[in-house]
């Protein structure tokens, strides 16, 4: 009963987060930095084992990987001050029913944490990538605690059965965390076993030992988990780079389209051949790129052109030749008739005028 203590005069122990038959694990508070952090308290035989994985461990620094901020060793107690993660445990992304692309984007992201620990410069593998090792934060990115620690022996014989020819492990013999090309292929086939779970939302494997998925899931998922999980499928895939490759690929296809909302532009005027306005219909939405509408699961109001008249969209457009045109009088076709009478008048007065000077000048001579 530690809830309330407080570790080294700097972490206080605020609530228990699980016990296991290793150690238990406290959320705590970092009094002197006010963050949040994760305690595990190490007590009897385990704390060898607990002690050299810190060692092993204590330089790594990736996104996937829970951080090591601290190590307090008291007599008969060894405390391990970590990273601490809100978001999902293993089990609640099992009920969440995730998507065939979140399933292959975990996956992936498994195996970057364990191609970081298994680089040149540190050769470390985690031996015990169990569910209770898995989180994923609030932002969606998987994180991986455990690295190096004894194995969960019982978890693999249950699914040895599973595509496991009846063999837990392949390597049993080297020291927890050191890597070996057996022990990389038992950490590739267990994020396989993982991400079989989260497929099917089954803590236990088939009774049978065969692999069975629901329909709707994409093949390539499948096949792919399949060659990860069984050591004799004739296409097993043992290294995390090489399962990597193939889950990247499948969240890429699998990623689904985000929605391209066609936006409705706004009412324009269109202008007949005669330059007069008049107010027309929206233009046609055009085509862009980027994803398609196709993968939209809601209907897009159709927007269409009126044929009728062309929009400004398709009318040649001069400046020039607009400064060039006069505009027409409004009122000169309702006026043409006095016009015309105007004008006859003159003509008439005109002709009279010539007629009358010429009769005047014959009769004064």
């Amino acid at each position: 009963m530690e809830t309330g203590r407080v570790i080294h005069g700097r972490y206080l122990l605020q609530r228990l987060i699980k016990q296991t038959a290793f150690c238990s694990v406290h959320q705590g508070m970092d009094q002197r930095l006010q963050r949040a952090v994760a305690v595990k308290s190490v007590v009897g035989p385990n704390i060898a084992a607990y002690r050299t994985a810190v060692k092993m461990t204590a330089n790594f620094s990736h996104q996937h990987i829970l951080g090591l901020y601290d190590l307090v060793v008291e007599p008969d107690v060894l405390y391990i001050v970590q990273e601490y993660v809100d978001g999902d445990t293993f089990a609640t992304l099992m009920q969440s029913q995730l998507s065939p692309f979140e399933i292959a984007e975990a996956g992936w992201q498994m195996c970057l944490a364990l191609m970081y620990a298994g680089s040149a410069s540190r050769r470390v593998c985690h031996g015990d990538l169990t569910p209770s090792a898995i989180m994923r934060d609030r932002q969606g990115v998987i994180r991986i605690n455990n690295f190096a620690l004894p194995t969960d022996l019982a978890y693999f014989e249950k699914w040895s059965r599973m595509g496991g020819e009846g063999v837990a492990l392949l390597e049993t013999e080297l020291p927890w965390g050191q890597q070996s090309e057996a022990r990389k292929a038992d950490d590739t086939r267990a994020v396989g076993l993982l991400l079989y779970q989260l497929l099917t939302g089954s803590a236990e494997p088939p009774a049978d030992g065969r692999l069975r998925f629901a329909r709707g899931i994409p093949a390539e998922l499948c096949e792919t988990i399949a060659r990860a999980v069984v050591r004799q499928h004739p296409q097993h895939i043992d290294t995390p780079e090489a399962l990597y490759a193939q889950l990247k690929v499948l969240a890429e296809v699998l990623e689904p389209a985000l929605p391209s909302l066609a936006q409705e532009e706004p009412a324009v005027r269109q202008f007949s051949s005669a330059g007069v306005g008049k107010p027309g219909t929206p233009l046609p939405v055009r085509e862009s790129g980027g994803r398609s509408l196709s993968s939209y699961s809601g209907q897009m109001p159709a927007l269409e052109a009126t044929p009728s008249a062309p929009t400004v969209a398709n009318i040649p457009f001069s400046p020039t030749a607009q400064r060039m045109s006069p505009p027409v009088p409004t009122g000169a076709k309702s006026n043409s008739p006095v016009l015309m009478m105007l004008l006859l008048g003159l003509l008439a007065f005109g002709l009279f005028f010539v007629v009358g000077y010429f009769l005047g000048h014959a009769l004064i001579h």
